[in-house]
């Protein structure tokens, strides 16, 4: 009971600083995504749950159209809260985030996303987001998210804050004093240690800033900052050797970031480890080549999504594309464009060069029921109806439940078994058709004419 008033007030404390945002600090909200759901559930969550009442939000879909929509909003907001998608229109957005971290200090960002690589998130953080959204997302986690990103929470996350705004204004001293204050309200505060390295080397104390930054490394072992602290203030001393160091160590947490392989490679061309350095920048071009391709192949899936409905054929082609540009680097989130590929291939009658495609997605997920039943309905499509029973066993054997998901696909595999002259299977997939839709007089009739 305790609990859940307590979880109450704290909700009440994040929906505050949401509205204070608005209405007090005069913030704004900018939505760089094409998600109707999301800009409705944002929409819904400021207007109706919050009841505000101020035009504090506006949707760029296209985001060559951003920066002006920034500078305009600038005009007349003090800050601005951008919600952008992690991929729009086929690209990958983290040059846009980069772009907007470098030319505006009053921006914060929020990356919108389903599931994503760890790493192509740590990427991200380190070139500028400030918080992640996994869509869908509820009302109260969304406020909470906004709350977090736009206002530190706690006594202490306002005095981060006041420290690192004394640091920028050249306030060395002072921050130096606020960091001590961190550091005794929580002893082993990396964010602390990190602000009280800034503040010994804007007074010229590089050794004690060189501390610092190791005892906030020590303190938050995943936290960037203090390691690019590190790299950039050995290079400013010349030390070679410990810019190598840090920016290898950095390398392993965020193994994405490009620039950084071509700077440790060309450290490396220094140091004159030639075979090292070429590792480095083969990593760099296959990285770069990668990203490249994958968007590539995004613009193709995206028009084959456009012919689908309307000429499979074409639809085809650039499903075909899309993969093709993978080449040898296809993946679990490749499935999707096998998927449509297949269903494409099935709608022009082509169901055996459908379960073609489809072996070859199960070749990289080999545990995903879905292709399974997939293959299966192409074989069915080709009356090749032991096949496509041995194909929705295999899913069932993954997931034993599958067929309860919808009732057509527990509809679809009752046909098959049946055709396959699996009684059995054939009863309990039409019982669990009827468990979901007991009105469905054809599963019925079959029922009856089994028992």
């Amino acid at each position: 009971m305790a609990s859940n008033i307590s979880m109450k007030m704290k909700q009440k404390q994040y929906e505050g600083h949401v509205v204070d945002y608005v209405t007090v600090s005069k913030g704004y909200f900018l939505i760089v995504s094409e998600d109707n759901n999301f800009q409705s559930i944002l929409r819904g969550t400021v207007q109706k749950h919050l009841a505000i009442t101020e035009d504090c939000m506006s949707v760029v879909s296209n985001p060559d159209h951003i920066l002006k929509a920034i500078k305009d909003t600038g005009m007349r907001r003090k800050s601005i809260l951008v919600f952008i998608e992690r991929t729009l229109q086929g690209k990958d957005m983290g040059f846009l985030v980069r772009q907007l971290k470098n030319a505006f200090d009053f921006v914060k960002i929020i990356i919108l996303t389903g599931e994503a690589d760890r790493q192509k998130l740590v990427l991200l953080h380190e070139i500028g987001a400030d918080n992640f959204i996994t869509k869908p997302i509820s009302i109260n986690t969304l406020i909470e998210k906004i709350a977090f990103t736009i206002k530190p929470q706690g006594k202490l996350g306002q005095l981060i804050d006041l420290a690192k705004s004394m640091v920028t204004r050249g306030a060395y001293d002072q921050a130096l004093k606020a960091s001590r204050k961190i550091l005794e309200l929580k002893p082993n505060s990396a964010a602390g240690f990190l602000v009280m390295g800034d503040a010994f080397k804007g007074l010229g104390k590089l050794d004690k800033a060189r501390e610092a930054y190791e005892s906030a490394s020590d303190n938050a072992q995943l936290y960037l900052e203090p390691l690019k602290k590190l790299a950039d203030l050995h290079k400013e001393t010349g030390d070679v050797e410990q810019q190598l160091k840090y920016l290898e160590r950095l390398d392993k947490l965020s193994p994405l970031n490009v620039e950084r392989k071509v700077d440790i490679g060309t450290i490396h061309v220094e140091m004159g480890n030639e075979e090292e350095a070429e590792k480095l920048f083969n990593s760099a071009v296959n990285q770069a080549t990668r990203e490249a391709l994958s968007y590539i192949g995004e613009i193709s899936e995206r028009i084959g999504h456009v012919y689908s409905q309307r000429d499979p054929v074409r639809a085809e082609q650039y499903y075909r594309r899309a993969l093709d540009a993978k080449g040898d680097m296809l993946e679990k989130s490749d499935i999707a464009t096998f998927n449509s590929l297949g269903i494409a291939l099935r709608k022009q009658g082509k169901w055996y060069e459908a379960t073609q495609e489809y072996e070859k997605a199960l070749r990289i997920a080999p545990d995903d029921e879905h292709l399974f039943y997939n293959a299966a309905m192409a074989c069915a499509e080709g009356k090749q109806f032991r096949t496509s029973a041995e194909h929705l066993e295999s899913a069932l054997g993954i997931n034993p439940d599958f067929p309860r998901k919808d009732k057509t696909i527990a509809f679809n595999m009752a046909v098959v078994f049946m055709r396959a002259g699996g009684k059995n299977r054939t009863k309990e997939m039409l019982e669990i058709t009827l468990e979901l839709e007991p009105d469905f007089a054809k599963a019925r009739e079959m029922l009856n004419q089994l028992l």
